[in-house]
């Protein structure tokens, strides 16, 4: 009989995904001894759920270090995820269309939590220390757009939250760095509908997200970066509701 808790929840399933966790986390490096510990469980309980793991084919042992690490299974379930994903399901095909229309780079990212998790990219634009720059895990979210854009999707209760724990820094002269002005610029965006990075993060680079919607609710954006000397032609009037228009859930 397995073991339930207050709230329903298989306490040996709850486990073995928090294993999974633990070895994404530190992918390589973790023992037995380390997991248990993680766990706060016995040695031979960590023991057997890394033995249903690797019975599974989800880890394997390098029996060198006795350490254990995650096996590529995980990226073909990723694989077939990211492929059915809503977002891919949706926007996928509209992604490359703007990518080519205004040849620049264009990104499918999902929101989780407070994570902006790459989907797709179409990468046009070959100024490849822009792109590269777009995906920085350095990159903060009042300072980018996608990041913006989530931060607007936020109750009061989050968004003070994540005031509480961020340091606030000047990448360049454009960057808000104040709670005030970012959370003027979050007004400004639940009011228009999408949010706009003007060489905050990096000089030179120009990101404008619009929001992804799975029933109606925002699961995602849709950004295009560019330089900024095509300000004008992407911030155009006709331009925005162009995008808005093809990015409008069925």
């Amino acid at each position: 009989m397995e073991y339930r808790d207050g709230a329903g929840n298989i306490s040996s399933a709850e486990k073995t995904l928090r294993v999974v966790e633990l070895l994404a986390e530190s992918n390589g490096r973790l023992s037995v001894a380390d997991i248990a510990k993680a766990l706060d469980v016995h040695i031979s309980s960590a023991d057997r759920y890394l033995l249903t793991l690797q019975k599974l084919g989800y880890a394997e042992k390098d029996f060198m270090t006795g350490r254990f690490r995650l096996t590529d299974k995980l990226l073909g379930l990723n694989s077939m995820l990211v492929a059915n994903h809503p977002l891919t399901v949706r926007y996928l095909d509209i992604m490359h269309t703007l990518a080519y229309e205004f040849n620049t780079t264009a990104h499918i990212m999902a929101f989780y939590g407070m994570e902006t998790i790459t989907l797709h990219k179409d990468l046009q634009m070959q100024d490849m220390a822009v792109n590269g720059a777009f995906f920085a895990r350095t990159r903060y979210h009042y300072c980018s757009a996608p990041g913006k854009l989530l931060l607007s999707t936020l109750s009061e209760e989050e968004l003070c939250e994540y005031f509480r724990h961020t340091n606030l820094i000047r990448f360049t002269k454009a960057t808000l760095t104040t709670e005030e002005s970012i959370r003027a610029n979050i007004a400004l965006i639940r009011k228009r509908g999408y949010s706009v990075s003007d060489g905050e993060w990096m000089r030179g680079a120009l990101t404008i997200s619009f929001p992804l919607r799975v029933s109606g609710e925002i699961k995602g954006a849709m950004s295009i970066i560019t330089e900024t000397e095509n300000t004008d032609r992407i911030l155009a009037p006709e331009t925005i509701e162009h995008i808005k228009e093809l990015l409008i859930e069925p």
